[in-house]
């Protein structure tokens, strides 16, 4: 099977091939968590969110030994990752590609029309055309009305075309999305899609329930349980980020999830050095701790990010 992780410099390379097998599966898993967010390069964070959140790993043995709690690890490690995904007080995910697919129409369509916002009936329209056909013939044709906007003249974010994907968005529109992540967080699911998007929008907005006729129980009622499935994130591979190559070069031969765990706190910038000391863990820490766990002699399986 081809690497995930995708390395063009030779001695990089050689490292890579030095490391213990459990740790070179640790960053094979990281590029998947980095590809379930949408990340260009896999960075530190990912690795760092697998080989603490792995319960059979040296690292994942040491946060339970500090009595952290990995829940809440992981999430604040999520939060500080790169990627496209909301970041809620209580739940952190990342959009399905589907849902970045129909924002991203959604966008052009505001840019095309010339809009100031992207508004909640902008964005449920996008959502509402993903839906299957079945279920929009059983609901009947919505009238999307433009939401006013919730911000005052000063501080309206207006749409740029060369702004980023969230930008421009009304505040509505907003709150929306941090609906859609944490009712997507309740129901266990791994990934906001643009069903969930279209169903917090409905909540959210009153207004707009009552002038396009659609209610969040009409959609599961002509839904009938069904949702969209929700397409496998890509495939890669990716490349590691300058800082995540230049620690890997670092790390000694036969280096275990410790050595890097170890190594990344020790030139850990400050909000991640921040986030790792809530929790009690720490270089002196992980350094007592060599000897008393060890990562297991094979590589780890595949991980759900």
């Amino acid at each position: 099977m081809k690497p995930l992780l995708q390395c063009d410099d030779t001695d990089l390379e050689q490292v890579l091939t030095g490391l213990a097998p459990y740790l070179r599966g640790t960053l094979e898993n990281g590029v998947r968590r980095a590809l379930w967010l949408h990340a260009d390069q896999v960075h530190l964070e990912h690795v760092l969110g697998t080989a603490v959140g792995d319960e059979d790993s040296a690292a994942g043995q040491v946060v339970e030994h500090a009595f952290a709690d990995p829940e809440t690890l992981d999430r604040e490690l999520l939060a500080i990752s790169p990627g496209m995904m909301v970041v809620g007080a209580k739940a952190v995910l990342p959009f399905s590609s589907e849902a970045l697919a129909v924002m991203g129409r959604a966008r052009s369509r505001a840019l095309e029309q010339a809009l100031e916002q992207l508004g909640s009936a902008d964005l449920a329209r996008a959502c509402a055309e993903a839906l299957p056909e079945t279920v929009r013939e059983a609901l009947g044709e919505p009238t999307w009305s433009q939401d006013p906007s919730a911000e005052s003249a000063e501080d309206l974010s207006r749409l740029d075309p060369e702004g980023h994907l969230f930008q421009g968005f009304s505040v509505t529109a907003k709150r929306s999305l941090v609906r859609a992540c944490r009712s997507a967080h309740n129901r266990q699911e791994r990934s906001i899609t643009s069903m969930g998007l279209l169903l917090a929008t409905l909540e959210e907005d009153p207004a707009l329930r009552t002038s396009s006729g659609w209610s969040p129980g009409k959609i599961r009622s002509a839904a009938g349980g069904q949702t969209l499935p929700v397409p496998d994130p890509p495939d890669g591979p990716l490349t590691p980020s300058p800082a995540l190559a230049a620690l890997l070069v670092r790390l000694p031969s036969g280096a275990d999830s410790l050595d890097f765990l170890a190594a990344s706190l020790a030139g850990a910038e400050a909000e991640l050095a921040a986030c790792f000391s809530r929790h009690r863990i720490t270089p002196d820490l992980v350094e007592r701790a060599r000897g008393a766990f060890r990562d297991p002699p094979e590589a780890p399986p595949e991980s759900v990010y």
